[in-house]
């Protein structure tokens, strides 16, 4: 059995952005420690239909350049060569407006809310021509939702008179009548790991803020839902992204949120929200209070027969492992009880050992070529002011300009800080045929360099080990048996 939904177990969910340079030592690490794990890609972003990948109109619609049905196959192909049991996943199957946005929102070039009527009906059509590609390719086992972008955050600025105006307005009477009879002065506990108890008990005003914040969000996933429904044949578990929001979670929001989907009859397996983690950055935060964070949060999730998932599980570089303690924060914290998810730490990784080889060597000259066109790539954003164009980019560029005038040395380092984030754009940038060069250029390299190929499957192999090892995976394939 290669492929099935896992259910609500703890597991490792790792992104395929290159699948044949990726899959081999993802499995064969999880072979050797008896592990079931999720292989993803994040739909709109990483992975596209094939006709939107082939025609290249829009590069950053799928910017991995690996189409739906080229993850999907190759993953079940793998599973079964390794004898491996997988969970394939559409991770990020989002309601936006555009990849750019969302590619900004998680390159700390802010969150922007809201999308017109016309952007949803878009939206919707693009994700259910990603869900016809998926069914063609034999399905998925599992779906990350992901409707932030209608996540209302003006809402938590309004003083409580306008407040509860807008909720009389905004809200139908039905609806506010049976969300005050499910929460209004009702008193909710919870039992967290370290035996202490806590409550949450909600007034009008909680009600008012978190039904104009997240309803429209909810009715979004119930329906995306719906749609994975129609079109996928398989069995399907469900998780919710929330972790894209600029703010860490609160457990009332978790609550809410969580038990409007449980009444409107939907069942998740995991939920994401943002624990003060951000992408491609170690968490420098108070280790007790993460552990506390968690015990509270995960209590909630619980609560609906669900577990937490933890996204931007990268540091800042492949051997980071998210900061000096945090792995083994969220294991004793959780009891184990997580899903973690990482994705660009992999080609992040193959990217180091290739700046590692000798100057003038074909592997150097190759990482070479592509620090410098990502950084000819953003510096046109910078100028253009256009597409991914943040005030955080353009800091990036002018400290990694700065940095090398005093020390020529940390010229092309990969782990400069625009390099860090951007260097995605080295698998989507095309050439004056429309062909992904630069990926299909590592592609070739890494099936011909054997000493390339070696160090990458070793330390691939390695970085695997060391997310089950420290987060507790290890031998999870008896509990999916006994589940």
């Amino acid at each position: 059995m290669p492929r099935a939904y896992l259910g609500p177990i703890p597991h490792p969910a790792i992104g395929t952005r290159i699948p044949d340079i990726v899959i081999p030592p993802v499995l064969k690490a999880f072979k050797m420690r008896g592990v079931a794990g999720t292989l993803m890609l994040s739909y709109n972003r990483e992975t596209a239909p094939s006709k939107t990948i082939s025609e290249g109109k829009h590069i950053l619609l799928g910017h991995t350049g690996t189409s739906i049905k080229e993850y999907i196959s190759k993953a079940s192909s793998y599973a079964d060569e390794f004898g491996v049991l997988i969970e394939v996943e559409a991770d990020h199957l989002s309601l936006m407006s555009s990849p750019e946005r969302a590619i900004k929102r998680i390159t700390h070039g802010g969150f922007e809310y809201g999308l017109s009527d016309e952007e949803i009906k878009n939206s919707l059509t693009y994700i259910e021509e990603e869900l016809k590609e998926a069914n063609e390719a034999g399905g998925i086992d599992f779906v990350t939702i992901d409707t932030c972008e209608l996540v209302d955050l003006s809402i938590d600025k309004i003083d409580e008179k306008d407040l509860l105006v807008r909720y009389e307005n905004e809200v139908e009477e039905g609806i506010r009548r049976e969300l005050e009879r499910r929460y209004l002065d009702r008193r909710f506990r919870f039992f967290l790991n370290n035996g202490k108890v806590f409550e949450i008990k909600f007034k009008l005003e909680d009600i008012a803020r978190l039904s104009l914040k997240y309803l429209k969000s909810i009715e979004y996933v119930v329906k995306i839902y719906e749609m994975v429904k129609k079109y996928n044949k398989r069995e399907f578990g469900v998780e919710i992204a929330f972790d894209e929001l600029p703010q860490v979670t609160k457990p009332t929001e978790l609550f809410f949120y969580m038990s409007e989907l449980s009444n409107r009859g939907l069942t998740i397996d995991f939920i994401a929200p943002n624990i003060g983690f951000m992408k491609r950055e170690d968490y420098n935060g108070d280790l007790s209070e993460l552990a506390q964070r968690i015990d509270t949060l995960l209590a909630v999730t619980k609560s609906f027969g669900a577990l937490l998932s933890f996204h931007s599980g990268s540091g800042s570089h492949p051997y980071s492992d998210k900061g000096i303690g945090v792995w083994e924060t969220i294991r004793d914290s959780s009891n184990g009880m997580i899903k973690y998810k990482v994705s660009g730490v992999y080609i992040q990784l193959l990217l180091e050992i290739m700046s590692r080889f000798p100057k003038g060597s074909k592997v150097r000259t190759t990482y070479e070529e592509i620090f410098d066109k990502v950084f000819e790539t953003v510096k046109n954003y910078v100028k253009s002011k256009k597409e991914l164009y943040s005030h955080e980019l353009e800091s990036m560029i002018n400290d990694y300009e700065v940095l090398i005038s005093k020390s020529p040395e940390k010229r092309r380092d990969p782990r400069t800080d625009f390099f860090r984030h951007y260097f995605f754009l080295f698998q989507a940038i095309t050439d004056e045929k429309g062909r992904r060069y630069l990926r299909d250029k590592v592609i070739e390299l890494y099936n011909e360099n054997s000493d390339l190929r070696n160090i990458y499957e070793r330390e691939a192999i390695e970085l695997t080990l060391r997310i089950i090892d420290k987060l507790g995976f290890k031998e999870n394939y008896l509990r999916f048996l006994a589940r």
